[in-house]
């Protein structure tokens, strides 16, 4: 249990109002500290975890099987990371933070413990922040004509192998992932759409009608095909997230927990020392 005769730090409180703090309980210094920490450790385990991945995984050798064993390491390392890493961030901003002598023991514990959850908050956020000044030039200048799967159903619709025709121009290929696109929530192309899908087959492929026709069936199906595995992808990695930030919330919220009992009882973090630890001193 932790106890409350630390001293309060000399500036902190203020009797401005009938006895009560003017100042926040939330000590932003050890709230950082504590996120800086997690997003490090994270940052450098997860790195040492692809690092590892790709050694141990070649690209022509890979199964379904061997996918799936993957991706179910690559989740039982990132939940990992997430309980290392958050419970190292919410120790920190427990430990680090002042313990304030005008509360009782459990509301002691449960600054601590909030300490805790706002450090872990703070470095989801800078995480999300990141991820999204990150992903947000491709998209911008991008689009959905040029991700993989709809460059491969593109690449299939102005292929040629007629002599003398040149390649498709950035104009024709956006045209056509557009008529795509359009119609991805559609069972069928709409009759417009198909017509000058064929044609642009017609065209640049010298195929007649009806082959053309089979061509853009075929081209589109395999498109919503790939599309739905991704979009079911999306949904299980999702929830797989959220999972694991919660989890890495109530690790924090935990770990917080121990990291104020400690400063409360002066224990000595001594896992590279030698010999007991020596006795916290307070101040008089």
């Amino acid at each position: 249990m932790q106890d409350n005769s630390d001293v309060t730090p000399v500036g902190v409180r203020s009797a401005a109002f009938g006895g009560f703090s003017a100042v926040s309980y939330v000590e932003w210094g050890a709230v950082w500290a504590g996120a800086a920490a997690a997003l490090a450790v994270s940052f450098v385990l997860l790195t040492f975890g692809a690092a590892v991945g790709l050694a141990a995984v070649s690209p022509w050798s890979l199964t379904s099987t061997s996918v799936t064993a993957v991706g179910v390491g690559s989740a039982f390392w990132i939940l990992l990371v997430s309980l290392w890493s958050f419970a190292l961030g919410g120790y920190l901003s427990a430990r680090l933070r002042h313990q304030w002598s005008d509360g009782v023991m459990e509301e002691v514990e449960f600054r601590d413990k909030a300490h805790g959850l706002v450090s872990w908050a703070t470095a989801v956020t800078v995480a999300a922040v990141i991820a999204t000044s990150v992903a947000s030039p491709g998209s911008r200048n991008g689009g959905f004509g040029d991700s993989p799967v709809t460059a491969t159903a593109v690449d299939k619709i102005v292929r040629t192998t007629k002599a003398g025709v040149p390649a498709a121009d950035v104009a024709l290929r956006r045209e056509v992932a557009r008529a795509l696109a359009s119609n991805l929530s559609s069972n069928a192309l709409t009759a417009a759409d198909r017509a000058f899908l064929i044609g642009v087959v017609e065209a640049r492929g010298g195929a007649p009608a009806p082959e053309a026709a089979t061509h853009v069936t075929q081209a589109f199906s395999e498109l919503k095909t790939a599309t739905d595995r991704i979009r079911k992808a999306g949904v299980v990695m999702g929830f797989l997230v959220a999972a694991t930030l919660m989890v890495g919330a109530a690790v924090a919220w935990w770990a917080a927990g121990v990291g104020g009992e400690h400063r409360a009882q002066g224990t000595r973090w001594h896992a590279f020392a030698r010999g007991p630890a020596r006795p916290f001193i307070r101040a008089n």
